[in-house]
C-alpha cells in the first residue's frame, strides 16, 4: 500500500523504479508506530465479505475448474480458530489460496519480499472483482480477460486452456469471474 511502518520501514520499489519525485511527501516511516496500519488491519478483518452477482451457472463454475483456475484461485476455504467468534472457523468465498505462485517473467515485478522473489505473487483473490478498476499487483490489467491472459509461470497451462475455449464458453467464463 506504500505506507512505511515498523514492519516495512523503506519504499518498495515498483519495477525497481524511483518513486516520481513529488509523489512521496511524508518523511519515512509513515506510520511509524504502526497504530495506523493496525486500525485498517482490524477495519479490514471485520468488514463483510462482497456478496457475488451470482453463484455461477454448473457451465462457468465447471469451466473456471477445468481451465484450472480453481486450483489457484480456490472458490471456497475456511478460516481456523480465532478468538472473534465472527471469524473462527467460517467458510469464505474468497477465490484464492493465499499461497505464492511463480507467476512468470511476463507478470514479475522485480520486487523481493521476504522469500517471495520477483516473479512469485500471493494469490489474489477474487472476491469484489467487478469493483476494481485495474487489475494484477500493479495494475496493468484493465480487465478479466487482459489479466489471465498475462499470467504465466505456473498458470502457463491455465492460460493455454483458457485461450483454446470457444469465444462463448470464454464469455460464460469471463461473466461468472466479472460478478464475483
Amino acid at each position: 500500500m506504500g505506507i512505511t511502518n515498523p514492519t516495512f520501514p523503506t519504499e518498495v520499489l515498483p519495477q525497481g523504479n524511483a518513486i516520481p519525485a513529488g509523489a512521496d511527501q511524508v518523511a519515512d516511516p509513515e506510520d511509524a508506530t504502526g497504530a495506523a496500519v493496525t486500525r485498517l488491519t482490524n477495519f479490514m478483518k471485520l468488514m463483510a465479505a462482497p456478496v457475488p452477482l451470482s453463484t455461477g451457472t454448473t457451465q462457468a463454475r465447471t469451466l473456471f475448474a477445468n481451465t484450472g483456475c480453481a486450483s489457484c484461485h480456490t472458490p471456497t476455504m475456511n478460516t481456523g480458530p480465532n478468538s472473534v467468534a465472527a471469524l473462527a472457523n467460517k467458510p469464505v468465498d474468497l477465490y484464492s489460496d493465499l499461497l505464492l505462485h511463480d507467476m512468470g517473467a511476463q507478470l514479475g515485478d522485480g520486487i523481493r519480499q521476504g522469500l517471495a522473489g520477483g516473479t512469485e505473487f500471493r494469490t489474489a483473490p477474487l472476491w469484489g472483482i467487478r469493483f476494481r478498476r485495474f487489475l494484477l499487483s500493479d495494475g496493468r490489467a484493465q480487465n478479466v480477460d487482459q489479466a489471465i491472459r498475462l499470467h504465466g509461470g505456473e498458470a502457463t497451462n491455465s492460460v493455454t486452456l483458457y485461450n483454446a475455449l470457444t469465444a462463448a464458453d470464454r464469455n460464460v467464463l469471463l461473466t461468472f469471474v466479472q460478478g464475483l
